[in-house]
């Protein structure tokens, strides 16, 4: 029996297959694109499937043809590239959703694992999100997203697919390349490691809730791992740094390794008109109490970590 990872190929994907690949795990990555280190990989325990989770013959054939037990459902268009295609987005991030959860129906899978985001919350009243928190998203990516989550919601209750997610906030950690308005956290760290100046298009106080790769990864192991007895909230918010860092308080962090580094504000309004929807404080309540979760790095040692694996890859 295989483990499925959509958008695999991915900057989260690809940590999660090797993840379950040292643990012994049969692993499929099904993407629509792999990178050079996932393609020159040798291993036994893992197959690269290149398709389209737009397209339902694919992800049928796939799930079918590896005897597929659990399903990672990572693959999806972000926020910025939705925005300019939103049919696009709706085909990805919609339908491939569908795709997956009805071919887990058909071919009895029985696990299916969603990652959910917190711009499925939208524009908020509050600061501080729960998963209580009415979610109303302004943008594609975020209406997408809920509507994922209560579709696998669904297909739980009705065909008792034993389904759970997880919202990650934005993800920070070396070889981010996909656009995103958070982006410039990741970019800026880089940045300083190269000595290269860099920009930041957001003010100084801008808060957007950040989690370390390493930690995201984890949440998704560890939400597999866990009983199904436990599992009662089935989607879950998985917090983020604590306390949560202003854009000057990542650069703040990031010169204490490199005083020296360039780095300056240059807010872009429209990338302010996403950036104010996005809530301040993200709680993982549930998370903790069910499944004993709780982020683990915090801001300095995420900055630490993120500049050592970036020099193992880039500095030999």
């Amino acid at each position: 029996m295989a483990i499925l990872i959509t958008g695999g190929g991915g900057f989260t994907g690809s940590r999660l297959a090797d993840v379950f690949r040292k643990r012994g795990e049969q692993v499929v990555i099904f993407d629509i694109a792999f990178d050079e280190s996932l393609r020159n990989l040798k291993s036994e325990n893992l197959i690269l499937v290149k398709g389209d989770i737009g397209i339902w013959p694919e992800v049928m054939n796939v799930v079918k043809g590896h005897r597929v037990e659990t399903i990672f459902h990572l693959a999806a268009m972000l926020t910025v590239p939705s925005e300019a295609n939103p049919w696009a987005s709706i085909n990805v991030n919609a339908f491939g959703t569908f795709y997956v959860l009805e071919a887990a129906r058909l071919f009895k899978v029985k696990k299916v694992l969603f990652t959910s985001s917190i711009g499925a919350y939208g524009v908020s009243r509050d600061t501080v999100v729960t998963n209580e928190t009415v979610q109303r998203p302004i943008n594609i990516y975020g209406i997408s997203k809920v509507f994922g989550e209560l579709l696998g919601l669904y297909y739980h209750r009705k065909f008792g697919i034993d389904f759970r997610g997880v919202r990650l906030p934005s993800l920070i950690g070396p070889g981010v390349r996909t656009p995103g308005v958070g982006q410039y956290n990741p970019l800026v760290i880089e940045a300083a490691i190269k000595g290269e100046p860099f920009e930041i298009w957001a003010p100084e106080d801008t808060v957007v809730p950040l989690m370390y790769i390493k930690d995201a990864v984890r949440s998704l192991v560890m939400l597999y791992d866990a009983p199904e007895d436990r599992i009662a909230t089935r989607m879950y918010n998985a917090g983020q740094i604590t306390p949560p860092p202003t854009a000057k308080g990542l650069v703040d962090a990031i010169k204490r390794f490199y005083p020296d580094a360039r780095i300056t504000f240059n807010p872009d309004p429209s990338v302010m008109d996403i950036l104010k929807t996005i809530p301040r404080v993200i709680r993982s309540d549930e998370a903790e109490a069910e499944w004993g979760w709780t982020p683990s790095y915090s801001l300095d040692a995420m900055v630490e970590d993120f500049i050592e694996e970036y020099k193992k890859v880039h500095q030999h």
